[in-house]
C-alpha cells in the first residue's frame, strides 16, 4: 500500500472527531453518589466488626468479676457494671438478628 492511499475501513479524522462529540459520556468521577454510598457502608460494617470484638472482649473481662472488682466495691458499681454486661449483651444480640436477615 502506497503511502497516499488509504485503507477501504478508513476513517477520516474530522468523522473519528464527530463520533466522539456524539458519544455518550462516561462518569468515571470517584465522587459519585453510589461510590459514597459503597464507601460509608463498609466503614459502617468494619466499625460494627470492630464494636463487636471489641464488646467481646469486654465481656470476657468483665466475667473475671474476682479479679477485676476488689472487695471494697460498693452495690451500685457493682448493679452498674451488670447493667452494663446486659446492655452489651443484648446489642449483640441485635446485632446477630440484623446479620441473620
Amino acid at each position: 500500500m502506497n503511502n497516499n492511499q488509504f485503507s477501504l475501513n478508513a476513517i477520516s479524522h474530522k468523522e473519528l472527531n464527530n463520533f466522539l462529540n456524539k458519544a455518550k459520556k462516561e462518569n468515571l468521577s470517584k465522587d459519585n453518589p453510589e461510590n459514597h454510598k459503597i464507601n460509608s457502608n463498609q466503614e459502617f460494617n468494619f466499625l460494627i466488626q470492630n464494636w463487636a470484638e471489641t464488646s467481646q472482649k469486654i465481656l470476657l473481662i468483665l466475667n473475671k468479676k474476682e479479679e477485676l472488682f476488689p472487695k471494697d466495691k460498693n452495690a451500685k458499681s457493682l448493679i452498674a457494671y451488670g447493667a452494663m454486661c446486659a446492655h452489651i449483651n443484648m446489642a449483640l444480640q441485635a446485632l446477630k438478628a440484623t446479620e441473620s436477615d
